[in-house]
């Protein structure tokens, strides 16, 4: 075993729990609907369904807001299906390849008792919150920005118009950001104060926010979808991994997240504790800032080629876990099959590093701690590989992502999540044209000044209603992405779900904790 790899061993905190097995206590069988306590490592700073799209955020606000049409990721059992089935719509239909109609289910009530109708779906994706002509928030430039408009053409019945051809239309409006808010509340309340307790159709509403402590959620009893099965959520903040596991332990959390491949064994010796586990829909990426140093995208390539990612998914993952070709899934409807992995090769890092007169330049590689799961972990084995070929990595962790993210760093870990199976659910919004890394305004030097090309390609991708074009245009797109090397995947982390052993739920390839009566119930099965 490697130096670094010897950081990773169990912490002798979590290993004496696993000495004392059959201590954690069952929830109350009696109790028809039990009050959940989820421990999370951090917390949100808003619930804008628009402003907060981080990993933190969808987890919660996906139990608040319902879409138009929904993604049954179970349809297969894998958590990660595609399959679209009705939401807030009863029905749609395509009108042609820019516009769709959608018949709104009656009686839809909002947390605050007003029903849905089509004024309210207008406002939340274009009138008042989209797109616009002036959005409230620079995001949805980013999640939104196809949508031209949205005609309320009666209470119950409303046609969405896309500016371009949009053979995504279904899945983007299933997606992120396309979630429906109470437009008399947001209006009543304005932006600041919705996001802190925000108004929609969910199984569950905002009742109490802590600051630094906890979210607590109560049922929503009118859900159009049935009863909910817990009487109340709340997300209680425990950043530490120990501490999460310890407190389910003892019975102070019924589920806990973010919980690391090697402490399952410790979890699973109690038998009154399980887990639930599944590779994300999401890729650890780091990104690569081209100034400095890394101005030479020789530098940034050499960067990519001295990470061994078999070795980072043995030792952190237990190769549980697996590195996409390209940044893709498999499950893309235009999956390039046959597009090169990502490459471990010291000997070619080192000549590049040669060839761009790198000369031993401090590269700062700065981190948030307690947000993406083993990410330290991983940046102090990639410090020891980059020092092998040459490199001199410097790492500054930091208490949180905003801190880290201040001038002076080289590379940040970043994660990519695949809001649906094509380039258009993550590749696009996430580097493209439109992107905050083409346009950082507030650091311009991080700016990656695309080819022409790249970005032409991107337009194919957006526009074409045929996926053989777009899958030759996503073919050359991705290696030029692979040659400039803006940033470079990792890996597709495992998450580990911790939790009573009497809760039937199921976690799903996004972040999104789906708490319906679906996919939460108690008892055994």
């Amino acid at each position: 075993m490697t130096p670094f790899l010897k950081r990773f061993l169990r912490s002798a905190a979590l290993a004496a729990l696993i000495a004392t097995p059959g201590l954690a206590p069952r929830l109350a069988a009696a109790q028809d609907r039990p009050d959940l306590v989820v421990a999370v490592n951090t917390l949100p700073g808003s619930l804008e369904s628009i402003e907060e799209q981080g990993n933190v955020a969808v987890r919660i606000t996906y139990t608040l807001f319902d879409s138009l049409i929904r993604r049954d990721f179970l349809s297969d059992g894998s958590g990660t299906s595609a399959a679209l089935v009705p939401g807030l719509a009863e029905s749609w239909t395509r009108v042609d390849d820019r516009t769709m109609d959608f018949k709104l289910r009656e009686g839809v009530k909002f947390h605050n008792g007003d029903e849905m109708t089509s004024d309210d779906v207008a406002f939340s994706l274009v009138e008042g919150r989209g797109r616009g002509q002036a959005p409230l928030f620079a995001e949805a430039k980013t999640y939104m920005d196809s949508i031209s408009h949205v005609i309320a053409l009666d209470r119950y019945n409303v046609r969405i118009v896309s500016k371009k051809p949009d053979i995504l239309m279904e899945q983007r409006i299933a997606g992120y950001s396309f979630w429906i808010v109470n437009a008399r509340e947001y209006l009543t309340v304005g932006a600041l104060a919705f996001a802190r307790k925000p108004v929609g159709t969910g199984p569950y509403k905002v009742v109490e926010w802590v600051d630094g402590e906890y979210l607590k959620l109560e049922a929503h009893d009118d859900y159009f979808g049935g009863k909910p099965t817990a009487a109340s959520i709340t997300y209680k903040i425990v950043p530490e991994v120990s501490a999460r596991i310890a407190g389910l332990v003892s019975g102070e959390y019924d589920i806990a997240v973010n919980i690391p491949p090697d402490q399952v064994e410790v979890i699973t010796s109690y038998p009154d504790l399980k887990v639930e586990r599944i590779v994300l829909d999401n890729s650890h990426v780091l990104r690569l800032f081209p100034y400095g140093p890394l101005a030479d995208k020789r530098v940034r390539q050499a960067i990519s080629l001295g990470i061994d990612r078999d070795l980072l998914r043995k030792a952190l993952w237990e190769d549980k876990n697996y590195t996409p070709n390209g940044h893709q899934l498999p499950s893309y409807g235009i999956y390039v099959e046959d597009f090169p992995a990502f490459e471990y090769n010291p000997d070619k890092a080192r000549a590049l590093l040669a060839e761009a007169g790198y000369n031993g330049e401090e590269i700062v590689y700065r981190l948030g701690l307690n947000y993406y799961l083993l990410s330290l972990e991983a940046a102090q084995a990639m410090q020891q590989m980059w020092k092998d070929i040459g490199l001199n990595i410097k790492l500054e962790p930091r208490e949180n992502n905003s801190q880290a993210a201040e001038p002076g760093a080289h590379i940040l870990p970043w994660s990519n999540t695949h809001r649906f199976p094509d380039p258009l659910g993550s590749f696009v919004p996430q580097w493209g044209k439109d992107s905050g890394v083409q346009n950082n305004k507030k650091y311009p030097e991080r700016t990656w000044n695309a080819p022409e090309r790249f970005n032409a390609l991107q337009n194919v991708l957006l526009t074409s209603m045929d996926n053989a074009v777009r899958k030759d245009a996503y073919r050359e797109a991705l290696a030029i992405w692979m040659d400039e090397a803006p940033g470079t995947i990792l890996y597709n982390p495992l998450e580990t779900y911790a939790m009573r052993a009497e809760i039937n739920w199921k976690p799903y390839g996004l972040y999104y904790m789906d708490f319906r009566p679906y996919n939460l119930t108690f008892g055994a099965q």
